[in-house]
């Protein structure tokens, strides 16, 4: 099953994303360093024979376009 993110910017998507998987999804050092998500981020979660893929997607406007692609 595939679990996509969305919402405004600052609302604690990829926050929620690593406190379920324990994998922070921003992966580039300039998101890092500037406490954003810019690209389509990834973890996942193993619950027993279920297993569970989440896409976080930025939330910033000017990234619209890396947020629709992770909704495709």
């Amino acid at each position: 099953m595939v679990v996509g993110t969305a919402g405004h910017i600052d609302h604690g998507k990829s926050a929620l994303v690593e406190a379920l998987t324990g994998t922070h999804p921003d992966r580039l050092e300039e998101e890092k360093r500037r406490g954003i998500t810019l690209d389509i981020g990834f973890a996942f979660l193993q619950l027993g024979d279920v297993s569970l893929g989440f896409v976080d997607v930025p939330g910033h406007e000017r990234f619209v376009r890396n947020m629709l692609a992770g909704a495709s």
